[in-house]
């Protein structure tokens, strides 16, 4: 097993993605060829069940777009499945210490280091080294989301097994009580938190929504930023196109 991504963020490089919430195969498969990094398909806040994920994760095989899942709950068994169809790490929603940095840790490796029941039916396919490296390849993301994981961010990030975080900006800003209100004092002292705690460790810090301009997120440090949802990213180039259309048409009617 060899993950692109995490060679990338090794480099310090900045990495790009999108999530993809659209159960379809053919939306992960045009995504993954278009230069993405990463392709967060999100299982969490969709209807994505265990078939489409795993077609959605066949469809990428042949790009280098790291496919990395966001599983329903920090869930040993939800873990495991998300590995063995293929997902090259998986994100870990409300983690909010140590111990539960510890539990997605250990849920991702195989004995000694964790307890990752072995059965990587997709993985093994291509791969007949995939026990000797997926030790090492596999990540693991928690999201930062909470008040009380940006409190506890340090313990987080030092866990042995995290390779990086997903700052959550909305929950976060709603945990916060400064909720959509990414320039708030308050909001941005998390984030430069979370940041420095990331680069004390050598973790690679994520953001999972945009909240800004490119420049200003790349200015804080990310070096996983998400362009946004493909629901999202969708809706704006249509109801632009739409916009677009019927001015072209008005002044057409009124010439």
């Amino acid at each position: 097993m060899h993950n692109y991504l995490k060679e990338k963020l090794r480099r310090k490089q900045i990495t790009l993605g999108v999530t993809v919430g659209l159960g379809c195969s053919e939306v992960s498969e045009s995504l993954a060829n278009l230069g993405l990094d990463w392709i967060g398909i999100d299982l969490q806040h969709t209807s994505i069940y265990t078939e489409k994920l795993e077609v959605m994760l066949q469809a990428m095989s042949y790009s280098e777009c790291t496919p990395i899942v966001r599983v329903v709950s920090n869930d040993l068994g939800l873990i495991n499945r998300a590995l063995d169809m293929g997902a090259h790490g998986t994100i870990i929603p409300i983690v909010n210490g140590r111990e539960d940095a510890k539990k997605a840790a250990q849920a991702s490796r195989y004995a000694p280091k964790g307890i990752r029941s072995w059965a990587p039916r997709r993985p093994a396919l291509r791969d007949p080294d995939y026990a000797a490296t997926a030790d090492a390849e596999v990540m693991v993301i928690p999201q930062i989301e909470t008040e009380l994981s940006v409190k506890n961010v340090e313990e987080i990030v030092s866990t042995d097994g995290i390779d990086a975080v997903f700052i959550g900006p909305y929950d976060l800003s709603l945990s916060l009580g400064v909720f959509r209100q990414f320039n708030d004092p308050k909001y941005l002292r998390a984030v430069e938190k979370v940041v420095s705690a990331c680069e004390a460790h050598s973790v690679a810090p994520g953001l999972l929504a945009p909240t800004g301009t490119m420049e200003a997120i790349v200015r804080q440090g990310f070096k996983l930023i998400s362009l946004g949802g493909d629901l999202g990213i969708l809706t704006q180039a249509l109801t632009a196109s739409v916009k677009n259309a019927r001015e072209v048409i008005a002044r057409q009617n009124g010439a």
